[in-house]
């Protein structure tokens, strides 16, 4: 584990009033995710500064969810397993020093290197990186890929200059390419960033801006009321109709490739009977929660992918609720009615997870099931998770958090060995057709294998898909050029700005 670093960057004297609005002006964002690992990429410190306006790798998924050059202006692909990057003319890291094919390869093995590679940039999916000349960068797999330009567009392939590693740590003040400086890092407090005048883009609109990291969503919501914030991610569906209300507050909302999952331990019994996991999915009625949790802000789940997405079989339906038939499917495994009784782990960062979790205790108890609810800070449920110690537990996941295509997300939750199937979830058929996927170069043929495979983990209820999420974030009408970006991996861009 890396500790959190702590840094104290005196910032320049502050621009008078009337200087800095000329200048630009300066936004104050409310984010709920800090800085926890000491910037190290191969985490989710990546994310951090890539919303920040600060980290930018080779390629980049662009507002409309389309892979788009950044770093590298192009690629090609040179073999099966290879493929060439050509890095951008003109880039200097913010440090001065320009962007070279040495200087972006030592940063991507920098973070093959570490002892906890990260699922989206590893070396089980990237067997080398190398500097081909002085604008090439060459990256072979282990196995013929068509996802490896997408790996380069994860916030952990992201590029900083060799200055940022120092002494086994990551300083990633001054060391970026992207249109903001950070400027002081007030722990997990805050981040502090000024426009970065030779940026590459083009001209930056903000002078300044500021990152407070407010993990209550419900505080962040009220910040943005009372003007301390002009900018809240992420703001709950309990508070949309007062936000709405507000003068000089817009809400915008955006369906995002992220489910609310019941996590099953099929490894468990009585778990590792499909009937009683198909019992717990017929228990639960997602249109009603859907119309109450989530204020009829969310659809009810069809399985790990939403209606409206590529990858889903369009005769795709959320799972039945027939309690009678969930009781019928428990007795014909064993289970006598009032005799299993299960827990529920559920974290407390999602807001919706209490009100949530105790839909479900309910619901389940109709069906015979008794449930208890364990609600903790989720550092405190994931050893267990990881370590297969549960029942069921509520997770919000992304399907694209890792490469943007759903095979990232089927390989590390579903894969026999995968690097966060937490459902402890194996079958080699399932791999087998995956590995298929992923070398095949038309588009629409891989698309068909991942709607067979959701349609396998609904039918065998391996877990219970309960809604498909959307980003809800508001800000002042002030605000201008604002947009939810589909994997919320950028927010401060170079276009936005203030009135």
């Amino acid at each position: 584990m890396h500790k959190t670093l702590i840094l104290a960057f005196a910032c320049a004297a502050a621009w008078p009033a009337a200087a800095l609005a000329q200048s630009g002006g300066k936004i104050i964002i409310a984010e709920n995710f800090a800085p926890k690992a000491g910037f190290a990429l191969e985490t989710d410190d990546a994310n951090v500064l890539s919303k920040a306006g600060c980290l930018e790798p080779l390629t980049r998924i662009d507002f409309d969810g389309k892979l788009q050059p950044s770093l590298a202006e192009s690629w090609t692909q040179a073999g099966p397993d290879t493929w060439d990057f050509k890095l951008r003319k003109g880039v200097t890291f913010q440090d001065g020093k320009p962007l070279t094919a040495a200087a972006a390869a030592a940063s991507l093995n920098a973070v093959l290197k570490v002892p906890t590679p990260a699922r989206a940039f590893s070396p089980r999916v990237i067997k080398s990186v190398e500097a081909v000349g002085e604008d090439i960068i060459r990256v072979t797999t282990p196995s013929p890929s068509v996802l490896t330009p997408l790996r380069l567009a994860a916030a952990n392939a992201g590029i900083l200059s060799p200055a940022a590693y120092k002494d086994g740590k990551i300083d990633p003040v001054g060391t970026c390419t992207g249109p903001f400086v950070i400027t002081r890092v007030n722990g997990q407090q805050s981040l502090s960033l000024k426009r970065n005048d030779g940026y590459w883009g083009g001209k930056v609109a903000l002078a300044e801006a500021e990152i407070k990291f407010i993990p209550d969503a419900n505080v962040r919501a009220t910040q943005l009321r009372t003007g301390e914030a002009d900018v809240a991610g992420a703001v709950p569906a309990s508070t949309l109709a007062t936000l709405k209300r507000t003068s000089g507050i817009k809400v915008v909302t955006l369906a995002t490739p992220r489910t609310t999952t019941l996590l099953v331990n099929v490894k468990k019994p009585p778990f590792d009977n499909e009937k009683v996991r198909q019992a717990l999915q017929l228990a639960l009625d997602l249109e009603g929660i859907a119309a109450s949790v989530y204020e009829g802000s969310v659809q009810p789940a069809v399985g790990p992918f939403a209606p409206h997405e590529p990858w889903v079989q369009k005769a795709a339906k959320p799972a039945s609720y027939d309690v009678k038939k969930a009781q019928a499917l428990l007795a014909e495994a064993g289970i006598k009615p009032g005799s299993l009784d299960i827990e529920i782990m559920a974290y407390s960062e999602k807001i919706e997870f209490k009100d949530l979790a105790a839909i479900l205790q309910d619901q389940f108890k109709a069906a015979g099931v008794s449930a208890r609810i364990r609600l903790a800070e989720y550092k405190a449920l994931e050893p267990d998770m990881i370590a297969g110690r549960y029942d069921v537990a509520l997770i919000s996941r992304s399907h694209l958090v890792d490469v943007a295509d759903p095979a990232g997300y089927l390989q590390s939750d579903y894969g026999c060995g995968g690097g966060f199937n937490l459902s402890q979830h194996c079958d080699k058929d399932f791999d087998a057709k995956l590995a298929t996927a992923t070398a095949e170069t038309d588009a629409g043929k891989r698309y068909a294998v991942y709607a067979d495979l959701a349609q396998h983990l609904q039918s065998k209820a391996v877990n219970v898909f309960v809604i498909h999420e959307a980003g809800n974030d508001g800000y002042k009408t002030k605000v201008r050029n604002y947009r939810i970006h589909p994997l919320y991996q950028y927010t401060l861009t170079k276009d936005l700005s203030v009135d």
